[in-house]
């Protein structure tokens, strides 16, 4: 069973064994879904999840039900179980986008994917419109479908997304 790292326990909060933790955006949405962690290569099932922002939470264990016992965990990573988290989009898939044209919802046609970027974590479509260049993260939240016989990718990118140079 392989486990990845993804994030840490800040502090206690409160007396009853609540702890406020730190996840990695990446991974939040699966966290959400969630019904164990490992901490110190031990799996703690999750009794209560409070999700505060993009990145914290706060979450009660099985068994952890005391500020003592909370405490023993302060400042440790936080695993998960690779099973647990989604794929990562292999980018050599991103790479047969290359030559589709991008059309928004909102904004329309916005051209040519010219080249994918690799980055940590995302892929970038690289568009060259009017001497400017352009870069649209390929997420699958933002593609709402591929129509490979018109060679295009149909979005729904975030409003304003386009005015970030």
């Amino acid at each position: 069973m392989e486990l990845i790292k993804i994030g840490k326990v800040l502090k206690t909060h409160g007396f009853k064994g609540h702890l406020k933790i730190f996840i990695d955006e990446f991974y939040m949405n699966d966290f959400e879904d969630m019904a164990a962690i490992f901490i110190n290569g031990l799996p703690y099932f999750i009794q209560l999840k409070d999700i505060n922002t993009d990145s914290q939470a706060i979450i009660l264990l099985e068994e952890i039900d005391s500020k003592e016992k909370a405490h023993k965990l302060q400042g440790k990573d936080i695993y998960a179980k690779e099973d647990d988290l989604s794929e990562i989009l292999d980018g050599t898939e991103y790479d047969a986008l290359v030559g589709f044209e991008i059309n928004d919802k909102n904004y329309g046609n916005i051209g040519k994917i010219e080249q994918i970027i690799e980055m940590p974590f995302q892929f970038l479509a690289q568009i060259k419109k009017e001497k400017k260049e352009i870069l649209i993260p390929l997420n699958d939240d933002f593609i709402l479908k591929i129509d490979e016989k018109k060679k295009e990718v149909k979005m729904q990118l975030p409003e304003g997304i386009l005015e970030i140079s």
